[in-house]
């Protein structure tokens, strides 16, 4: 067998496998959790200092969990939608898109204005349930609109936060508002 057959048929596995084992698991409403992967990772530094802000700007009622990975993975980030634990996931520009594609992502059209954030609008699912159903929404908002990145001097221009589908809402929504005001 070809060795890319092999290599995909073990990421099906794995998927498959993490799917079966973890996800649904009961989470801590007050602990906040955000994934970052930039199309080449994020550093471990950079991290920290994401979730000493955003720890500071949501007072020590949350606790907040800033997980990311040094090096960029379309695998990787995908096992982070299967285990559903994220309230936040700033990713690349095309991953994005291709989540809101693929319904991975909330409208954030009632909560912020899609006209301070043009680049997060995009064609996107805008029902779970039925993912042919695209129109053109504020799926996510520009890491370098967002004041948390601007004041630690990291502001890409590629990077998006969005809130997924399995998220709870008004929290992420809260997280999110932290991260841009």
């Amino acid at each position: 067998m070809k060795l890319w057959i092999k290599g995909l048929l073990l990421s099906m596995s794995i998927v498959f496998l993490l799917t079966a084992c973890g996800g649904d698991q009961p989470k801590d409403p007050n602990q906040v959790t955000v994934f970052i992967m930039g199309s080449e990772g994020f550093s471990q530094e950079l991290a920290e200092q994401v979730k000493q802000e955003l720890q500071t700007k949501l007072g020590s009622a949350m606790t907040v969990t800033v997980n990311t990975t040094p090096i960029y993975s379309a695998e990787k980030l995908t096992l982070e939608y299967v285990d559903r634990q994220d309230d936040i996931i700033i990713l690349p520009e095309n991953d994005m898109k291709a989540y809101s594609i693929n319904g991975g992502h909330v409208l954030l059209d009632k909560d912020f204005d899609s006209k301070k954030y043009p680049r997060g609008v995009t064609m996107g699912s805008v029902s779970e349930e039925d993912v042919d159903q695209q129109e053109k929404h504020l799926f996510s908002i520009p890491v370098d609109q967002m004041s948390i990145f601007k004041k630690i001097k990291y502001t890409p221009n590629n990077l998006y936060a969005a809130i997924p589908v399995f998220a709870d809402y008004n929290k992420s929504v809260k997280i999110l508002k932290a991260m841009t005001e």
